[in-house]
């Protein structure tokens, strides 16, 4: 079995406003700072000694430092994770290692490089002041020393995410930027429109007006025709990449492929099942402790989350692959939604039987949310 492995690190120094994920403040200039991570380290290595010893013959061909802040990590830490990964499991020659970065510690790009990562993620999310400071980004604003230190950097997959659909945000300084990024060599870009999640403290003072929608959608078409431009290939609603620089990992969540999460809150999907480690994090740092709750899904929920991920990818989802993977066939019902969607362009069809595969048009990327709700509704 091929595993992807998670690497949660649910700690920041701020958190930003418009971030509804968990998360804990962590000050790693203070020794109680560096203390608590360094023992979120051993706990992470523990949890690993006791799981993956479960998984015999798993070789594992991916592994993500995600959060939170993952950078905020020593990369002596890093190395040490993915030495034990290699302890208790056979990690395949040219494993997908990849560690998320913010700005502030683009310097330790090449000691990550060195510690075992050949992939990092920038995360910019916009180089304009204005709109850093309106969106309540806690990261360093990205200027040219952060960049230099990034992509000076060799041997490694240059990625970055940016933030598209910012109110008040100009389509050439968006486009610019991608640009920017492009021609330093960037091989992956996640491109995500800005959603107002409620509880945030973005949700208290940033209001969408009249029209919000559609300046949004004018935006990102500008995003996917420059990055078309420049060779990226729109493999994901919101990620483009240089062919063959897809991310291998992310592709495991999209495509109902197993992987093993370690860390508070993260989430494992193996042999079909869903385990949660529902742990907090301050509790999994200091005790060293773990709790499990798995989530128990019929088939019509599995087959509803196949269809939400899968139809995500601008490759679409075969309804072969669904049979095999979720144990579920589309209805009769669900066919002629399918038939319906695409009779109003909102989805392309190929193929029949089990060789079918449904995709979303360009026009349903930007009602994908309506698109396949329509076509789960039934199971829901």
């Amino acid at each position: 079995m091929k595993l992807g492995v998670y690497i949660h690190v649910p700690f920041c120094r701020r958190k930003c406003d418009y971030c509804s994920f968990y998360s804990v403040p962590v000050d790693t200039l203070s020794p109680e700072g560096r203390a608590g991570l360094e023992a979120y380290t051993r706990t992470i290595i523990s949890e690993a000694s006791m799981r993956l010893p479960q998984l015999p013959g798993a070789v594992i061909d991916t592994v993500y430092f995600g959060g939170g802040t993952p950078s905020m990590l020593e990369p002596r830490q890093v190395e040490n994770v993915l030495s034990s990964l290699r302890g208790w499991a056979d990690v395949e020659p040219g494993a997908e290692v990849t560690i998320e970065v913010n700005p502030e510690d683009s310097g330790k790009v090449s000691a990550f490089r060195d510690a075992g990562a050949s992939r990092a993620v920038l995360g910019i999310q916009t180089f304009d002041p204005g709109m850093h400071r309106a969106i309540g980004r806690s990261s360093s604003l990205c200027g040219d020393d952060h960049l230099d230190s990034f992509f000076s950097v060799k041997g490694i997959v240059h990625c970055a995410d940016m933030i598209a659909g910012i109110p008040g945000q100009d389509r050439a300084g968006l486009v610019a930027g991608l640009d920017r990024l492009c021609s330093l060599g960037a091989k992956h870009l996640s491109v995500y429109l800005l959603s107002i999640e409620k509880s945030t403290p973005l949700a208290s003072r940033m209001k969408p007006g009249p029209g919000a929608g559609e300046e949004q959608r004018a935006l990102f078409e500008a995003v996917m025709d420059f990055l078309a431009g420049r060779g990226f290939s729109h493999y994901e609603i919101s990620n483009f990449a240089i062919p063959g620089f897809e991310s291998r990992h992310n592709m495991k969540y999209w495509k109902f492929m197993p992987y093993l999460g370690l860390g508070p809150g993260a989430h494992s999907f193996i042999d079909g099942r869903r385990i949660m480690n529902v742990t907090g994090a301050v509790e999994y740092a200091c005790s060293g402790g773990f709790s499990y709750e798995e989530d128990v899904r019929g088939k019509n929920s599995a087959a509803v989350e196949y269809l939400m991920t899968g139809l995500r990818l601008l490759e679409g989802v075969s309804v072969g692959d669904m049979e095999s993977r979720a144990g579920f066939r589309l209805t009769p019902g669900m066919l002629a939604r399918i038939d319906s969607l695409e009779k109003r362009g909102l989805v392309a069809v190929s193929g029949t039987g089990v060789d079918m595969t449904v995709r979303l048009s360009r026009e349903g990327i930007f009602l994908s949310d309506g698109v396949i709700y329509e076509i789960v509704e039934e199971l829901l």
